[in-house]
Formats: C-alpha cells, structure tokens, sequence
C-alpha cells in the first residue's frame, strides 16, 4: 500500500509548504530530507542538481523513496545518531518538513540535525498551524476532531504556534533567518467546522487575528552563535487569502438564525415593556389603597365594624356537637 503522504506537487506553487521549501534550498546542495516519506520533495530538488539522502520510518515509503534520492536509512528520526549514521557536517541543508509534529522530542531531531550540518549550513522547517482561525472556530464549536491529513493529522503528537515553535528553536540553539506562512481561510479547510451555526461577526473576528490565518510556517535557519541573540522574525504571507462563498443552505440557515435572534429581541422588548406595565398598575393599585386606608371615612368605617365583629364572635352559638 502507497505511503498516505505520497503526492504529486507542483514546485512553482508559492502557497504551500513543499514549494517553499524547494525554493528555499540552493541549487546542488548536499540535502539530508528527514521524514523522506516517499521521496517526492527529493525528487523536486534533484532538478536544482541537489543530492538527497533520506531517513524514514516506513519501510514501504523508504523503498519508494529509493527510487528518487541518492540513499535512505529506514530508521526512526528521533533516536537515529545522525553523526554515526552521516558523518559530521556531511549536509549544506537539512529538511524537517512536516516532522517535528509527528515526535514526542522534537528537540532532539534538532540537534541530530545540527549535527550533520555545515557550519553556514541551513535548516529547513515546516510545521503546522495549532492557531490557526479553523481550529480556533471548532473549539468553539467544542469539535478538535483528528483526519487523516492536516492540521489535525491523526498522528500529530506535538502542537506548536509560532511563539511555542521560536521557544523550541531557540532552546536547540537555532536561529531563524526567514519565515513564511502558507494561507488558508479559516473556513476552506479539512477542519471540522459548520459555518451555519457561527456568527459572523465571530468568523470575522477570528479572520482579524494575528497570524490566524497562516496553516502552516516554513522557515530557514542556522545555527546560534555563542550568545547570540534571536532576532525577532514574523512569518511573511505566502499567498492570497480567498475567502470561500457561502452556499445557499449555509447563506439560508444564517438568514434564519439572524431572523430568530431578531424574534427574540423583539420579544423580549415586549416582555419587559409588559413588565413595565405591570409594575406601573401594581404600584398604582398599592398607592390607592393607602389613601383609601388614610381616608376619614375608613377610619370611622372601620370603628364601626371592628366592634361588631368583637360582639358577633362573643355570641356565637355553641356547637351542639360539644357538651
């Protein structure tokens, strides 16, 4: 069975994460392609005359990609001693695409890369989006539901946004030098999300967020100079946001819910003029009954009577039921 990460994809194409990262390896480099899967992101770089060699987990996806680098060790990136494996400084670049979420110790695929790597060589980096705007609208819906592919890959085990993902780098002693998002609108992805049961000033609002609508950063890196500083680097857009129509079930279904939530306003403007209403006769009702208890003629009224209730119940027969 084919590697699930196994496609075709198209090197001009600026707004994904492959594309970038073939654009940011110089041409006849020597690539160590981590996380080769089947070879496809080695097979775009041997056209900028690069020589590729891969580690992969997958036996079957290293036998594909066998086909297109110059070698692959079948080995698990995280515990694999690069340097023994490779030789020290043996790569001008070093590729991490899409690997780092896939390991519980990320930081130590980072110093296995440092490793083999040049002393001006450079790392390349993909990595998904924990913040992205889709994301952040289906945990409002309560969903963070996994999918074969994406964001929430069903084997992602690390989340990073780009605060967390800059930590992580420079506690491994790495420096970004350049960095890219690739973009999505947060309702044109595989995440689960019903557009029909959101606002839309929260969809706007989500839209409006920093880097909310990067799905993926890509950068390049090297490594620190003893001391040095991080410098401060904000991901660049790597394409055009198009924001997806809305269909006629979920343009019909806003419709109704702004329709209702208008019902209800009214309603309720009805209801606490109603209560308005009533308190005003309650209070009325309460205001005259203390004049009438204030009057003189309730006064001499009630002289009258108190007497005559005092005597009626002195006179009352006895219940002959009672001995």
């Amino acid at each position: 069975m084919p590697s699930k990460y196994a496609f075709d994809f198209d090197p001009q194409e600026t707004n994904t994460s492959h594309g970038l990262l073939v654009g940011m390896v110089p041409p006849r480099s020597r690539v160590l392609d981590v996380g080769c899967a089947a070879g496809y992101l080695g097979d775009a770089l041997k056209d900028k005359e690069c020589i590729v060699r891969g580690v992969e987990l997958d036996p079957v996806a290293a036998e594909e990609a066998r086909a297109h680098l110059a070698s692959v060790v079948v080995a698990d990136a995280e515990t694999l001693d690069y340097a023994a494996e490779f030789g020290a400084e043996a790569f001008d670049v070093v590729v991490l695409a899409d690997v780092l979420e896939h390991v519980r110790n990320p930081a130590r695929i980072l110093a296995g890369a440092l490793s083999v790597l040049t002393e001006d060589g450079t790392l390349v980096i993909s990595i998904p989006n924990v913040a992205h705007g889709s994301l952040r609208l289906g945990l409002l819906q309560g969903r963070w539901n996994y999918t074969p592919l994406g964001l929430l890959d069903e084997t992602h085990v690390r989340f990073v946004t780009w605060d967390t993902l800059q930590d992580l780098l420079t506690d491994a002693g790495i420096v970004v030098t350049a960095a890219w998002m690739t973009t999505a609108d947060p309702l044109a992805t595989e995440v689960d999300v019903d557009p029909a049961l959101l606002p839309q000033e929260i969809v706007d609002w989500v839209r409006a967020q920093p880097l909310a609508l990067g799905y993926q950063f890509v950068l390049s890196a090297r490594r620190a100079v003893p001391g040095e500083t991080a410098p401060q680097v904000e991901p660049l857009p790597a394409g055009p946001v198009v924001t997806p129509a809305e269909s006629p079930t979920i343009v019909s279904a806003r419709e109704e819910a702004d329709r209702l939530r208008r019902t209800l306003a009214d309603r309720e403007d009805e209801l606490r003029a109603a209560k308005e209403i009533i308190a005003y006769h309650e209070a009325a009702a309460l205001e005259a009954e203390q004049r009438l208890r204030d009057s003189a003629a309730w006064r001499v009224g009630n002289a009258v009577v108190t007497p005559l209730r005092a005597a009626k119940r002195a006179f009352r027969p006895t219940d002959p039921g009672k001995g």
